[in-house]
């Protein structure tokens, strides 16, 4: 098993862990003795030099004239003021069949224009423009250049034998790796996950531009980086496109190497990964043996060799199929799970769950190909036993959908889930996957690791949302106004739990003639078409629904401006926040005043506080806890009462009933909604929220509130996981602070006494 130091010290090798270096010649590597790909030579026992880039001098180079068969230069030539005058300085060591590699960031690789930071300027578009503007202090650390720029460095250093291969999605976590000119015949949405030099800039999700870059040609481009190969009368690789899984255990670690002798080759990264080839090949014959069609595969010389396959994954023939039929699809669909439920013999346990004797985790559309009217499967890495046919049923639906928000508006995914029976036990099954995929994937090591480097779909439109003016200060303009709300569904649901009290709804807007007529929670739907007859200034619209572009035209051909669109991923002040000017204080003296008089008290649960009621002896403006609070006890109320303390406006979360058995196997004593009744009625809570089984996280919960500083048990004060959520806060602007509460007191501690 690999631990997590080890993981994240060997994930830049599948930069060059796949490349033929010859062991018996001899190695430069331009960098830093016992930087992260030093290590890699170090680790394989390469004899090998290590020279720092600015130590590459003309003399030195005279001096070793040809005496190197391979050199390594890893985000080198970036850092240097004379790029090409550094390579041919390299090209004057290097032997004349010897190879250089060069690793470079691209400075218009995709992940710019989503928005990452530049890595030497640490802002965002600096490169794209050429860094134009920028000043010589904004480029004391480096540079990034584009293949054009690289190719002419080449040239001029007379290493004009080369091959450019694009690399995703960086440097440092590259694995994907693809030959100049080749083009994958694969779902990269699906593969690829993009990582970034600063996630929190990020307004795109790079990965669903993946397949419209490969039609479009801009694959290589635009890729985040590029692997150079140069030589001068050496033999270029034949290698069209690698995959790297360096973020798995030693056991699981592979690369895939495509090459253009028309073979796919799998190599164990380590020596642990050999067995796995061979279970492989047992895998296949297995499957082949219950009427599985396979790619063949066979063991040559400790690698797992098998023909390169130039038909199409079904995967993009199924998406095509659904963009020109949708029940032709649905057909198709049928017909590919009925193919998997073949592969296995099928068991039925005590509570009526189906599940295969040996279930092939990987048995989806992304990993087969359409050869005629079969599909043939491939990279068969996992067997489970007894995995429950829905877990897979439901791994062929997700994965099928994942990054491509356009066949989820053609086609609901929810019509595959009712078809298939899914619906009832959702979670369920999803909760098994994730079991599955996280201890395959490593999340338990990475996950810190991930958090830092990547963002996710609800943190981007987040973002994109700040941008656009009806997503700011939303309530503006509501006083003395008729609210309506564009929606009936589970946004509106939610601006009704969290700002209802605060701000009356006069009715709802909803296209849905079925609903119009009726009330929710009291409330009358009403056609969208009921405001024409309304005076303009008199009303404001709050559009509650994911498809908000939709009815925001809708309103604007209508003639209407006054309106503001909710986030439920974000929290809303009701109030304007009261200004504070921090001074310094003599001892047993009150710490900071407060520009603005005292007059009021904070209002109770559920309804919106008196910005005048600020207390400048708790240093923080919104505060959150989070728990489950099952059995409240003594230890909670003192939780509360010392988070209270420290802050004006106390939000608490409260974990969901399923939240709670994803996480003990069992469920709470209290069902949630009478846990959170009893917490909303402590005199120090202001606002109570059921946290939701799939976004209870301390950083999904930032998302959703925007709070100043989360309060936590100091149980926790040591925990390094904890200790790594109180960093990503604090890149936000946010904070956690540990405060000593009742810890002999507990829900469990209670559980035992009842027992006794």
């Amino acid at each position: 098993m690999s631990s997590t130091e080890e993981l994240v010290k060997t994930l830049p090798w599948g930069l060059i862990g796949w490349y033929d270096i010859d062991p018996n010649e001899k190695i430069l590597y331009i960098g830093e003795r016992g930087d992260l790909y030093e290590g890699f030579f170090a680790e394989n026992r390469y004899d090998h030099d290590v020279l720092r880039l600015d130590e590459l001098s003309g003399d030195w180079s005279l001096e070793h004239e040809g005496d190197y068969g391979c050199v390594v230069c890893i985000a080198g030539l970036e850092r240097t003021a004379d790029p090409a005058g550094k390579l041919v300085y390299v090209n004057r060591v290097l032997k004349e069949e010897g190879h250089l590699l060069l690793g470079v960031n691209n400075r218009l690789g995709i992940r710019y224009f989503c928005g990452d930071a530049d890595p030497y300027t640490g802002r965002g578009y600096d490169g794209i423009e050429g860094y134009y503007g920028c000043a010589d202090t904004d480029l004391a650390e480096g540079r990034c250049y584009d293949r054009g720029e690289i190719e002419r460095m080449l040239d001029e250093a007379e290493l004009t034998k080369h091959r450019f291969f694009s690399v995703y999605p960086g440097l440092c976590d590259a694995s994907y790796i693809f030959a100049d000119g080749y083009m994958p015949n694969e779902d990269l949405s699906n593969r690829i996950f993009p990582s970034y030099n600063d996630p929190k800039s990020v307004l795109m999700k790079e990965e669903s531009l993946y397949p419209a870059m490969v039609e479009a040609g801009l694959l290589h481009g635009m890729a985040n980086a590029f692997l150079i190969e140069c030589t001068q009368a050496g033999v270029l690789s034949d290698v069209l496109q690698v995959t790297s899984s360096l973020d798995r255990d030693r056991e699981d670690a592979l690369y895939t190497v495509i090459r253009g002798n028309g073979t796919v080759e799998k190599r164990a990264v380590w020596p642990e990964g050999r067995d796995k080839l061979e279970r492989m090949i047992a895998y296949g014959e297995d499957l082949k043996a219950h009427g599985i069609r396979t790619v063949d595969a066979r063991m040559d010389g400790g690698i797992y060799t098998m023909p390169y396959m130039k038909d199409r994954v079904a995967q993009i023939c199924l998406k095509e199929t659904l963009y020109n039929d949708k029940e032709q699809f649905l057909t198709e669909m049928d017909r590919f799970r009925d193919t998997v439920r073949g592969s296995s013999e099928i068991v039925t346990f005590e509570d009526g769950t189906e599940a295969y004797k040996k279930g092939y985790f990987d048995l989806v559309p992304l990993n087969s190909f359409m050869v005629g009217r079969d599909y043939v499967f491939f990279d068969q890495e996992f067997c489970i036993e007894n995995l429950p046919v829905k877990v897979l049923e439901w791994r062929q639906v997700a994965s099928f959908y994942f990054g491509d928000p356009a066949a989820e508006k053609i086609l609901p995914m929810e019509v595959l889930l009712k078809r298939y029976g899914l619906i009832e036990e959702l979670s369920r099954w999803q909760r098994i996957e994730w079991e599955i995929l996280g201890k395959i994937l490593k999340d338990d090591k990475l996950k810190e690791y991930r958090a830092k480097y990547r963002t996710n779909a609800n943190a981007i439109r987040s973002r994109r949302n700040a941008i656009d003016r009806h997503f700011l200060n939303i309530f503006e303009g509501v006083s003395g106004k008729r609210l309506y709300l564009f929606g009936s569904g589970k946004y509106a649901d939610r601006f009704l739990d969290m700002y209802g009290d605060d701000f009356p709804v006069h009715g709802m807007l909803d296209n849905d003639e079925s609903r119009q007529g009726t009330k929710k929670k009291g409330i009358m739907i009403c056609s969208p078409d009921a405001l024409r007859d309304m005076k303009p200034g008199t009303y404001k619209v709050m559009i509650c629904m994911k498809s908000y572009g939709e009815a925001a035209r809708q309103l604007q051909d209508m003639g209407v401006t006054d309106y503001s669109v909710y986030d439920p991923n974000r929290y809303y002040e009701t109030r304007p926040r009261t200004s504070i000017r921090i001074v310094e204080a003599a001892p047993g003296e009150v710490r900071g005043t407060k520009a603005a008089s005292n007059t009021g008290a904070s209002e109770k649960a559920g309804s919106a506080y008196d910005s005048a009621s600020v207390d400048v002896n708790k240093h923080y403006h919104i505060g959150y806890c989070a728990g489950a609070f099952d059995m409240f006890h003594i230890g909670h109320l003192n939780l509360l009462r010392r988070a209270k303390e420290r802050c004006d406006y106390l939000i608490v979360g409260v974990m969901s009933d399923e939240r709670m058995y994803n996480l003990k196997k069992k469920y709470p004593v209290i069902p949630c909604n009478e846990r959170m009744q009893v917490v909303a009625g402590c005199r120090y809570v202001d606002r109570v929220e059921e946290l939701p089984a799939d976004r209870a996280g301390i950083m999904d919960a930032w998302n959703m509130f925007h709070y100043d500083c989360m309060f936590s048990g100091d149980d926790h004060a040591d925990n390094p996981g904890w200790l790594a959520e109180r960093e990503r806060l604090r890149a936000v602007g946010s904070d956690i602070v540990f405060v000593s509460y009742t810890k002999e007191q507990s829900s469990s501690a209670i559980r035992d006494k009842m027992k006794n």
